[in-house]
Protein backbone atom coordinates (compact mmCIF):
# COMPACT_ATOMS: atom_id res chain seq x y z
CA UNK A 1 0.00 0.00 0.00
CA UNK A 2 1.14 3.77 -1.01
CA UNK A 3 2.25 5.79 2.03
CA UNK A 4 0.20 8.52 2.19
CA UNK A 5 1.48 12.12 1.78
CA UNK A 6 4.07 13.19 4.29
CA UNK A 7 2.07 16.89 4.32
CA UNK A 8 -1.14 14.61 5.18
CA UNK A 9 0.86 13.22 8.08
CA UNK A 10 1.77 15.70 9.31
CA UNK A 11 -1.72 18.00 8.95
CA UNK A 12 -2.90 14.58 10.92
CA UNK A 13 -0.44 15.21 14.00
CA UNK A 14 -2.10 17.08 17.60
CA UNK A 15 -0.42 20.12 19.18
CA UNK A 16 2.37 17.64 21.25
CA UNK A 17 3.02 15.40 18.51
CA UNK A 18 4.14 18.22 16.44
CA UNK A 19 6.27 19.31 19.66
CA UNK A 20 7.73 16.35 19.27
CA UNK A 21 8.22 16.79 16.00
CA UNK A 22 9.72 20.48 15.94
CA UNK A 23 12.17 18.68 18.78
CA UNK A 24 13.44 16.57 16.61
CA UNK A 25 14.13 18.50 14.02
CA UNK A 26 16.10 21.31 15.45
CA UNK A 27 18.11 18.94 17.60
CA UNK A 28 18.78 16.80 14.32
CA UNK A 29 20.44 20.66 13.48
CA UNK A 30 22.39 20.82 16.75
CA UNK A 31 19.99 22.83 18.59
CA UNK A 32 19.09 22.87 22.40
CA UNK A 33 15.24 21.86 22.24
CA UNK A 34 12.20 22.24 24.82
CA UNK A 35 8.61 21.76 24.77
CA UNK A 36 6.97 24.82 27.34
CA UNK A 37 3.02 25.22 28.07
CA UNK A 38 1.54 28.25 28.49
CA UNK A 39 -1.60 28.03 29.20
CA UNK A 40 -3.50 26.17 26.56
CA UNK A 41 -0.85 27.24 23.96
CA UNK A 42 2.33 24.52 23.23
CA UNK A 43 5.03 26.31 22.47
CA UNK A 44 8.87 24.84 21.30
CA UNK A 45 11.79 26.97 22.36
CA UNK A 46 15.35 26.17 20.52
CA UNK A 47 18.79 27.66 21.00
CA UNK A 48 21.63 27.03 19.01
CA UNK A 49 24.43 28.62 16.87
CA UNK A 50 24.00 29.19 13.28
CA UNK A 51 26.71 27.68 10.66
CA UNK A 52 28.44 31.08 10.34
CA UNK A 53 28.54 30.80 14.73
CA UNK A 54 26.02 33.39 15.88
CA UNK A 55 23.96 32.05 18.34
CA UNK A 56 20.31 31.70 17.36
CA UNK A 57 17.08 31.50 19.54
CA UNK A 58 13.40 30.65 18.20
CA UNK A 59 10.53 30.12 19.93
CA UNK A 60 7.81 28.16 17.81
CA UNK A 61 3.60 28.92 19.11
CA UNK A 62 1.92 25.60 17.22
CA UNK A 63 -1.94 25.36 16.60
CA UNK A 64 -3.73 22.94 14.91
CA UNK A 65 -7.36 23.51 16.16
CA UNK A 66 -7.68 27.42 16.73
CA UNK A 67 -7.08 30.62 14.55
CA UNK A 68 -4.53 33.08 15.55
CA UNK A 69 -5.47 36.98 15.64
CA UNK A 70 -3.90 39.53 15.12
CA UNK A 71 -3.92 40.73 18.95
CA UNK A 72 -2.39 37.52 19.95
CA UNK A 73 0.17 37.51 17.36
CA UNK A 74 1.28 41.20 18.76
CA UNK A 75 1.68 39.55 22.20
CA UNK A 76 3.47 36.57 21.26
CA UNK A 77 5.82 39.00 18.94
CA UNK A 78 6.34 41.86 21.61
CA UNK A 79 7.57 38.90 23.99
CA UNK A 80 10.27 37.40 21.50
CA UNK A 81 11.59 40.47 20.56
CA UNK A 82 11.79 41.71 24.16
CA UNK A 83 13.54 38.51 24.90
CA UNK A 84 15.93 38.31 21.93
CA UNK A 85 14.21 35.40 20.23
CA UNK A 86 12.79 34.80 16.91
CA UNK A 87 8.75 34.06 16.75
CA UNK A 88 7.63 31.46 14.82
CA UNK A 89 3.96 30.29 14.55
CA UNK A 90 2.92 26.96 13.09
CA UNK A 91 -0.49 26.22 11.83
CA UNK A 92 -1.34 22.79 10.99
CA UNK A 93 -4.36 21.06 10.00
CA UNK A 94 -7.37 23.21 11.88
CA UNK A 95 -5.12 25.98 12.89
CA UNK A 96 -5.45 29.11 11.33
CA UNK A 97 -4.09 32.35 11.13
CA UNK A 98 -5.94 35.52 10.67
CA UNK A 99 -5.20 37.58 7.97
CA UNK A 100 -4.91 40.33 9.75
CA UNK A 101 -2.35 38.39 11.97
CA UNK A 102 1.34 38.69 9.88
CA UNK A 103 3.98 40.55 11.37
CA UNK A 104 7.27 41.69 10.75
CA UNK A 105 9.86 39.59 11.78
CA UNK A 106 6.81 36.75 12.61
CA UNK A 107 7.77 33.34 10.14
CA UNK A 108 4.47 31.22 9.81
CA UNK A 109 4.52 27.59 9.18
CA UNK A 110 1.65 25.43 7.31
CA UNK A 111 2.21 21.54 6.90
CA UNK A 112 4.15 22.04 3.18
CA UNK A 113 6.48 23.94 4.89
CA UNK A 114 6.94 21.64 7.88
CA UNK A 115 6.79 18.91 5.64
CA UNK A 116 9.87 20.66 3.71
CA UNK A 117 11.96 20.81 7.20
CA UNK A 118 11.26 17.51 7.85
CA UNK A 119 12.72 16.20 5.38
CA UNK A 120 15.92 18.50 4.79
CA UNK A 121 16.71 17.22 8.48
CA UNK A 122 16.34 13.55 7.79
CA UNK A 123 13.48 12.67 10.61
CA UNK A 124 10.98 11.91 8.06
CA UNK A 125 11.24 8.05 9.22
CA UNK A 126 10.28 9.29 13.07
CA UNK A 127 7.11 11.15 12.04
CA UNK A 128 5.72 8.34 10.37
CA UNK A 129 6.35 6.20 13.07
CA UNK A 130 4.96 8.49 15.26
CA UNK A 131 1.85 8.49 12.92
CA UNK A 132 1.95 4.72 12.69
CA UNK A 133 1.55 4.17 16.87
CA UNK A 134 -1.80 5.26 16.93
CA UNK A 135 -3.95 2.76 18.62
CA UNK A 136 -6.14 0.50 15.92
CA UNK A 137 -9.98 2.13 15.30
CA UNK A 138 -11.28 -1.25 16.81
CA UNK A 139 -10.38 -0.59 20.36
CA UNK A 140 -10.06 2.35 22.99
CA UNK A 141 -6.78 3.79 24.66
CA UNK A 142 -7.42 0.74 27.34
CA UNK A 143 -6.92 -1.63 24.68
CA UNK A 144 -10.15 -3.18 24.92
CA UNK A 145 -12.86 -3.97 21.93
CA UNK A 146 -15.54 -1.71 21.33
CA UNK A 147 -18.65 -3.83 20.55
CA UNK A 148 -19.82 -3.80 17.17
CA UNK A 149 -16.59 -3.43 15.95
CA UNK A 150 -13.61 -5.53 14.82
CA UNK A 151 -15.65 -9.24 15.77
CA UNK A 152 -16.76 -10.96 18.45
CA UNK A 153 -16.08 -9.31 21.25
CA UNK A 154 -16.76 -12.41 23.91
CA UNK A 155 -13.03 -13.93 22.16
CA UNK A 156 -11.48 -10.48 22.97
CA UNK A 157 -12.59 -10.73 26.78
CA UNK A 158 -11.92 -14.43 26.77
CA UNK A 159 -8.21 -14.07 25.56
CA UNK A 160 -8.21 -11.17 28.40
CA UNK A 161 -9.24 -13.74 31.07
CA UNK A 162 -6.59 -16.21 29.95
CA UNK A 163 -4.14 -14.02 30.03
CA UNK A 164 -5.22 -12.75 33.94
CA UNK A 165 -5.16 -16.54 35.04
CA UNK A 166 -1.37 -16.77 33.79
CA UNK A 167 -0.21 -14.12 35.80
CA UNK A 168 0.49 -14.07 39.51
CA UNK A 169 -2.30 -13.04 42.21
CA UNK A 170 -0.71 -10.07 43.17
CA UNK A 171 0.25 -8.87 40.11
CA UNK A 172 -1.72 -6.62 37.57
CA UNK A 173 -2.49 -7.21 34.44
CA UNK A 174 -1.59 -4.66 31.70
CA UNK A 175 -5.10 -4.00 31.31
CA UNK A 176 -5.54 -3.70 35.48
CA UNK A 177 -2.44 -1.03 35.10
CA UNK A 178 -3.88 0.75 32.35
CA UNK A 179 -7.04 1.13 33.83
CA UNK A 180 -5.43 2.18 37.27
CA UNK A 181 -3.14 4.64 34.99
CA UNK A 182 -6.09 6.29 33.58
CA UNK A 183 -8.14 6.54 37.26
CA UNK A 184 -4.82 8.62 38.16
CA UNK A 185 -4.41 10.16 34.85
CA UNK A 186 -7.68 11.87 34.47
CA UNK A 187 -9.37 11.72 37.95
CA UNK A 188 -5.87 13.43 39.62
CA UNK A 189 -2.74 14.33 37.66
CA UNK A 190 -4.44 16.13 34.82
CA UNK A 191 -6.58 17.79 37.27
CA UNK A 192 -3.33 18.55 39.48
CA UNK A 193 -1.41 20.15 36.68
CA UNK A 194 -4.36 22.60 35.46
CA UNK A 195 -4.97 23.81 38.99
CA UNK A 196 -1.39 24.39 39.37
CA UNK A 197 -0.93 26.54 36.29
CA UNK A 198 -3.89 29.03 37.89
CA UNK A 199 -3.93 28.32 41.65
CA UNK A 200 -1.36 30.28 43.89
CA UNK A 201 -2.73 27.81 47.18
CA UNK A 202 -1.93 24.54 45.06
CA UNK A 203 1.41 25.74 43.80
CA UNK A 204 2.28 26.53 47.82
CA UNK A 205 1.67 23.40 48.34
CA UNK A 206 4.60 21.00 49.17
CA UNK A 207 2.58 18.14 49.64
CA UNK A 208 0.50 17.92 46.88
CA UNK A 209 3.20 17.97 44.63
CA UNK A 210 4.94 15.41 46.25
CA UNK A 211 1.78 13.21 46.47
CA UNK A 212 1.40 13.65 42.59
CA UNK A 213 5.44 12.80 42.56
CA UNK A 214 4.35 9.48 43.92
CA UNK A 215 1.59 8.55 41.52
CA UNK A 216 3.56 9.48 38.68
CA UNK A 217 6.29 6.88 39.32
CA UNK A 218 3.90 4.59 40.23
CA UNK A 219 2.48 5.00 36.52
CA UNK A 220 5.40 5.44 34.89
CA UNK A 221 6.81 1.95 36.15
CA UNK A 222 3.39 0.13 34.58
CA UNK A 223 2.89 1.90 31.43
CA UNK A 224 4.36 0.81 27.77
CA UNK A 225 7.30 2.79 26.59
CA UNK A 226 6.07 6.10 25.05
CA UNK A 227 7.99 8.67 22.72
CA UNK A 228 6.45 12.03 24.25
CA UNK A 229 7.99 15.46 24.12
CA UNK A 230 10.64 16.94 26.86
CA UNK A 231 8.42 18.97 29.14
CA UNK A 232 9.07 21.71 31.06
CA UNK A 233 6.61 23.36 32.90
CA UNK A 234 8.16 26.60 33.74
CA UNK A 235 9.75 25.76 37.00
CA UNK A 236 13.27 27.13 36.94
CA UNK A 237 16.46 26.10 39.05
CA UNK A 238 15.55 27.13 42.67
CA UNK A 239 17.76 30.31 42.82
CA UNK A 240 18.10 32.15 46.49
CA UNK A 241 17.62 35.51 47.27
CA UNK A 242 20.95 37.86 47.31
CA UNK A 243 21.75 38.79 50.81
CA UNK A 244 21.51 42.37 50.34
CA UNK A 245 17.68 41.68 49.64
CA UNK A 246 15.56 44.02 51.34
CA UNK A 247 12.59 41.69 50.71
CA UNK A 248 10.85 40.78 54.64
CA UNK A 249 11.35 37.14 55.47
CA UNK A 250 7.69 36.78 56.58
CA UNK A 251 4.57 37.23 55.22
CA UNK A 252 3.13 40.57 57.10
CA UNK A 253 0.21 43.52 56.44
CA UNK A 254 2.05 46.39 54.97
CA UNK A 255 1.51 50.14 55.23
CA UNK A 256 1.55 51.71 51.73
CA UNK A 257 4.51 54.13 51.86
CA UNK A 258 3.82 57.40 52.22
CA UNK A 259 6.82 58.71 50.59
CA UNK A 260 6.91 56.84 47.49
CA UNK A 261 7.50 58.29 44.11
CA UNK A 262 7.50 57.66 40.58
CA UNK A 263 10.47 57.88 38.99
CA UNK A 264 10.30 58.56 34.90
CA UNK A 265 10.72 55.57 33.47
CA UNK A 266 13.49 56.25 30.71
CA UNK A 267 15.88 57.56 33.89
CA UNK A 268 14.94 54.16 36.06
CA UNK A 269 15.84 52.22 33.05
CA UNK A 270 19.39 54.06 32.19
CA UNK A 271 20.33 53.95 35.66
CA UNK A 272 18.41 51.71 37.94
CA UNK A 273 21.37 51.49 40.35
CA UNK A 274 22.17 55.14 40.92
CA UNK A 275 18.12 54.45 42.55
CA UNK A 276 18.60 51.21 44.60
CA UNK A 277 17.01 51.99 48.21
CA UNK A 278 13.97 54.58 46.35
CA UNK A 279 10.62 54.06 47.66
CA UNK A 280 8.60 54.28 44.21
CA UNK A 281 4.82 53.34 43.01
CA UNK A 282 3.56 52.00 39.69
CA UNK A 283 1.21 51.36 37.79
CA UNK A 284 0.82 48.80 35.05
CA UNK A 285 0.02 45.47 33.23
CA UNK A 286 1.38 42.08 34.34
CA UNK A 287 2.71 40.09 31.22
CA UNK A 288 4.51 37.25 32.88
CA UNK A 289 4.68 35.82 35.98
CA UNK A 290 7.39 32.87 37.53
CA UNK A 291 7.58 31.39 41.24
CA UNK A 292 11.50 30.42 41.84
CA UNK A 293 11.67 28.41 45.24
CA UNK A 294 9.79 30.68 47.47
CA UNK A 295 10.01 33.79 45.95
CA UNK A 296 7.68 35.29 43.26
CA UNK A 297 8.07 37.82 40.31
CA UNK A 298 6.37 39.29 37.76
CA UNK A 299 7.14 41.40 34.61
CA UNK A 300 4.76 44.23 34.48
CA UNK A 301 4.66 46.86 31.87
CA UNK A 302 4.53 50.44 33.71
CA UNK A 303 2.63 53.34 32.78
CA UNK A 304 3.59 57.21 32.64
CA UNK A 305 1.65 59.54 33.94
CA UNK A 306 -0.86 59.47 30.80
CA UNK A 307 -1.94 56.23 30.92
CA UNK A 308 0.85 55.23 28.01
CA UNK A 309 2.96 51.95 28.93
CA UNK A 310 6.90 53.76 29.60
CA UNK A 311 8.39 49.81 29.32
CA UNK A 312 8.94 47.05 31.89
CA UNK A 313 10.25 46.31 35.19
CA UNK A 314 10.28 43.38 36.75
CA UNK A 315 8.53 43.13 40.45
CA UNK A 316 9.49 40.81 43.31
CA UNK A 317 8.33 39.59 46.14
CA UNK A 318 8.04 36.57 48.62
CA UNK A 319 5.72 33.23 47.87
CA UNK A 320 3.01 33.88 50.22
CA UNK A 321 3.40 37.31 51.22
CA UNK A 322 -0.18 38.55 48.73
CA UNK A 323 -3.24 36.48 47.76
CA UNK A 324 -4.33 36.03 51.05
CA UNK A 325 -6.52 37.59 53.66
CA UNK A 326 -4.82 41.34 52.41
CA UNK A 327 -6.39 41.18 49.16
CA UNK A 328 -8.91 39.61 46.78
CA UNK A 329 -7.37 38.59 43.44
CA UNK A 330 -5.42 36.11 41.89
CA UNK A 331 -2.25 37.68 39.96
CA UNK A 332 -2.89 36.75 36.28
CA UNK A 333 -1.46 37.79 32.69
CA UNK A 334 -2.64 41.19 31.63
CA UNK A 335 -3.63 41.69 35.10
CA UNK A 336 -3.83 46.18 35.78
CA UNK A 337 -1.98 46.20 38.89
CA UNK A 338 -0.57 49.33 41.22
CA UNK A 339 2.69 48.66 43.16
CA UNK A 340 5.03 50.02 45.85
CA UNK A 341 8.34 48.90 46.27
CA UNK A 342 12.32 49.59 46.86
CA UNK A 343 14.91 49.87 43.69
CA UNK A 344 16.85 47.23 44.10
CA UNK A 345 18.63 47.65 40.78
CA UNK A 346 18.44 44.82 38.25
CA UNK A 347 16.98 41.79 37.72
CA UNK A 348 15.61 39.58 34.95
CA UNK A 349 12.11 37.09 35.63
CA UNK A 350 14.04 33.93 33.55
CA UNK A 351 17.34 34.79 33.19
CA UNK A 352 16.90 36.75 29.94
CA UNK A 353 16.66 40.83 29.68
CA UNK A 354 17.46 42.72 32.63
CA UNK A 355 14.96 45.34 33.20
CA UNK A 356 14.82 47.84 36.82
CA UNK A 357 13.71 45.80 40.16
CA UNK A 358 11.45 46.36 42.28
CA UNK A 359 11.13 44.65 46.08
CA UNK A 360 7.48 44.98 46.39
CA UNK A 361 5.92 45.82 49.98
CA UNK A 362 2.36 46.60 49.06
CA UNK A 363 0.35 44.94 45.53
CA UNK A 364 -3.09 46.47 44.34
CA UNK A 365 -5.36 45.83 41.66
CA UNK A 366 -5.62 48.81 39.82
Amino acid sequence: MTAPPLTSVVSDRTDVELAAVFERVWEARGYETRVRFRGPDVHVEAAGETPEGATRELRIWITTTGTVTADKTSAFVRRCERAGIEPYVAAVGGGRVAPDAHRRGLVVLDAPALAVEIRETGVESFVRDLAAREEPAATNWLGERIEGRGGDGDDGTEGERDEAEGDEADRLTRREALKKAGTYVAGGLVTYLAVERVSDVVQQSPELRAAVARHAVWVDDRLPDVALPTVEWSLPTPQPLSEESTLPNRTTAVATPTNATTIPYGDLRTNPESYAGTTVTYTGRVEETMERDEVRLALVAVEDDRGRLSGDVVARWPTGRFFGDDIGFRLLADERVRLWGVVAGEGSISGGVQYPRIDVSVLEKS
